[in-house]
């Protein structure tokens, strides 16, 4: 069971590097933004935005064209 061992300490009373350390701790699995740009993840998903776009892009050429063939007919 987790208990708190400080319980009347206040919010006010902590400088900056402990609050920065308590944050450092908390969100312990996140990374910096030079080593998120690396991350597999990411990359799969500005992969992801790139096909939609295409897609999107192919879909307008598509749509332009028949619009124009249907004119000259």
């Amino acid at each position: 069971m987790l208990t708190n061992p400080e319980p009347e300490r206040n919010i006010e009373e902590l400088d900056d590097d402990e609050i920065y350390a308590a944050i450092r701790y908390l969100d312990s699995d996140s990374t910096s933004a030079s080593t998120q740009s690396d991350d597999p993840a990411t990359t799969k998903e500005n992969d992801d935005n790139g096909v939609v776009i295409c897609v999107c892009l192919y879909i307008a050429v598509l749509g332009s064209l028949m619009a124009f063939w249907l004119y000259l007919t």
